[in-house]
């Protein structure tokens, strides 16, 4: 079968890692490109991938947010479910640095 997204590489069978967030959930079969190794997981291992996200938590946590003001400085608002996860508190400590131009990491110390 060729591969979809390069239209050059043929697909084959092979069982590849999969991780969400940086978290490893397993390594699960796949149909994986020889050119460009996209992958594609089938109905039934996208379900089982799913069912480990929701069990660990992480399903979901991709949210959008906004940055608003307050005073003179701006403020990002995390959503609740991330907050959850990972058990942030008012006035808990941050280090902030840019990654990049269109990235921000923000890490709990």
């Amino acid at each position: 079968m060729i591969c979809p997204i390069c239209e050059k590489g043929t697909l084959h069978k092979e069982k590849v890692p999969y991780s969400v967030y940086g978290i490893k959930l397993g390594v699960f079969p796949a149909n994986v490109c020889s050119l460009c190794h996209e992958k594609w997981f089938d109905e039934t291992t996208s379900t089982k991938i799913e069912a480990i996200e929701k069990k660990k938590g992480l399903f979901g946590l991709n949210k959008t947010s906004k940055i608003s003001y307050s005073g003179n400085s701006l403020v990002v608002r995390l959503p609740e479910a991330l907050v959850k996860y990972l058990n942030i508190h008012k006035e808990d400590e941050i280090l902030i640095h840019p990654e990049g131009k269109n990235k921000i990491m923000v890490e709990l110390v």
